[in-house]
């Protein structure tokens, strides 16, 4: 409730306002009263009000005083003048003090109703701009770091928009205008499958090789990131000052062996780390990821000064040195965008076309998309397996493939299975989820809820569970929970048995003063305009 003092030195006054105003009605409740400006002053900065009604003429310090003070000490509330006719020009003055509003004395009923409405839509409309406010501090907390991951990941594979440099990056980069830069590609063996760890908890495994490669990283260059490109390769980008080219090199060599050795050691895992060429612009960064993923560049240096890690363009027909088509892939998999994701397969076939046709070559790049594919829906709580029969083959299938053309219709094959699997209409493990959802909220619906309070109560992501709520429900979940909470609100305000903080409570609004702002903006009026409306009805 909204928390009102009055300071005035006229008892009746005093009395009367505790009387006549509608307190409940309002929302407001009285917790002080004061006699003169002085003593005021020293109540509000007490008890801190939301409201405060003050006369103008009293003995020790007059209310102009009083709330000039209140002013200078940062005191934000409402303040409501409330004076004589007479004093109506005094009154006038102080609006450089922030005045919100004024009672002449005498005021009637309808007049104080009227004012202090104005005065509590105020109070809620500042509360829902500074709960939104803080609701946009705290999302953005939350996406930096993803902001930061996909921005670099961007930068990296050479698709980023160097024109529009994300807030959330720019003291990232703040210090690379003075530094050089170097990718190191670090490429699973394709027998990582058979990793004991890998097999039994993918996500385990990731963590796991992410710290070896940090700590490891960070004994020979501390400023450098470490991004996950898919599920078989991962890169480092290290930034060092432009005087420290000699230098780097050398531990170029160090940190290469070492990776291979740390891995092998602690997860039993085969890599091979390669690096690319150093770029004095990290506009260049993209270039010396391609270089890195040249064949034959495994940590070597040219004879010139600087890294000569490339080969010729005409040998890069890997998928995974194709960085960028890469993570377009990935993202069309992950939102079931089949057209972009037919589109990038025959975008990068048309160039491998160009070539003959090899079986050994076709079923590398035919595993490394279904890999790709495989891990973009496992980050998203989709087991691929689900989607295709039991008795799929995917390694004879392309194995029984004669050309280019047959290997990119059969990924595309895939491609639509996957995305209208997406689609999930006649999924009755979805609708059953649903339900589950559902049950969910009607059972607590007095508590907190969350999405994510649902994904670890079902183990499922978050996102997954959002999209398959939104597909079966046609509704957001956030829209869901508040049209069920404020139908019910609605209900239980009509039948006359609750006070609104307690309706706000049993909806799941610890805040009365929120669930009012949210109350007005789904129904169209407040909860005390809706009691107001049934008294005038009945």
């Amino acid at each position: 409730m909204w928390k009102v003092v009055i300071v005035d030195d006229d008892e009746k006054v005093l009395r009367g306002m505790k009387k006549i105003i509608p307190w409940q009605e309002l929302d407001c409740e009285w917790i002080g009263e004061a006699r003169d400006g002085e003593e005021g002053f020293a109540l509000i900065k007490q008890l801190n009000p939301d409201i405060v009604i003050s006369d103008i003429y009293m003995p020790v310090k007059n209310g102009i005083e009083m709330i000039k003070q209140l002013r200078e000490n940062h005191y934000d509330g409402k303040i409501v003048i409330l004076s004589g006719y007479s004093e109506f020009e005094h009154a006038r003055q102080a609006v450089r003090l922030r005045i919100d509003d004024y009672l002449t004395k005498p005021a009637s009923i309808d007049t104080i109703r009227s004012v202090f409405s104005a005065i509590v839509e105020q109070l809620e409309e500042d509360q829902m701009n500074s709960v939104q406010v803080a609701e946009l501090r705290e999302k953005v907390k939350l996406y930096e770091p993803l902001i930061e991951k996909e921005w670099l990941k961007s930068l990296i594979t050479g698709t980023v928009d160097h024109n529009h440099i994300p807030p959330a990056v720019k003291s990232m980069i703040s210090k690379w205008d003075d530094q050089d830069h170097v990718i190191l590609t670090i490429v699973y063996d394709q027998q990582l499958e058979q990793s004991k760890l890998y097999q039994s908890d993918w996500y385990l495994f990731r963590f796991a090789a992410g710290n070896i490669i940090r700590e490891t990283t960070e004994r020979y260059e501390e400023s450098y990131q470490y991004v996950e490109l898919h599920s078989h390769q991962a890169v480092i980008c290290l930034h060092f000052d432009k005087d420290k080219q000699e230098e780097i090199k050398n531990k170029l060599y160090q940190l290469a062996g070492a990776l291979e050795a740390s891995l092998k050691i602690y997860l039993s895992v085969d890599v091979t780390v390669n690096v690319g060429g150093i770029k004095s612009d990290w506009f260049e960064i993209a270039q010396s990821l391609r270089e890195a993923s040249s064949k034959n560049n495994h940590h070597s240096l040219g004879d010139s000064d600087e890294l000569l890690l490339q080969t010729t363009e005409g040998k890069r027909t890997i998928w995974s040195e194709s960085m960028e088509a890469n993570q377009k892939l990935s993202e069309a998999i992950r939102y079931a965008d089949e057209t972009s994701a037919r589109q990038i397969i025959d975008e990068y076939f048309s160039k491998v076309d160009q070539q003959s046709y090899q079986s050994a070559l076709a079923m590398q790049i035919g595993i490394e998309l279904w890999t790709i594919m495989t891990y973009s829906l496992y980050d998203i709580g989709i087991r691929i397996d689900d989607m295709f029969d039991e008795s799929l083959d995917i390694y004879q299938e392309i194995n029984t493939i004669q050309s280019w053309d047959a290997l990119s219709n059969l990924i595309k094959e895939k491609i639509v299975t996957i995305c209208h699997h997406q689609q999930w209409d006649e999924n009755l493990k979805h609708r059953q989820l649903v339900e589950q959802m559902i049950d969910f909220v009607q059972n607590r619906l007095n508590e907190n809820i969350t999405l994510q309070d649902l994904a670890d109560e079902l183990y499922i992501s978050r996102n997954y569970l959002g999209q398959i709520f939104k597909k079966i429900v046609g509704e957001s979940f956030k829209n869901y929970l508040t049209r069920i909470r404020m139908e019910k609100a609605k209900k239980m305000i009509q039948e006359g048995n609750y006070l609104i903080y307690e309706v706000s409570e049993k909806v799941g609004y610890v805040n009365p003063a929120y669930f009012t702002t949210t109350f007005k903006k789904y129904t169209g009026y407040t909860p005390t305009e809706l009691i107001h409306r049934k008294l005038t009805n009945t």
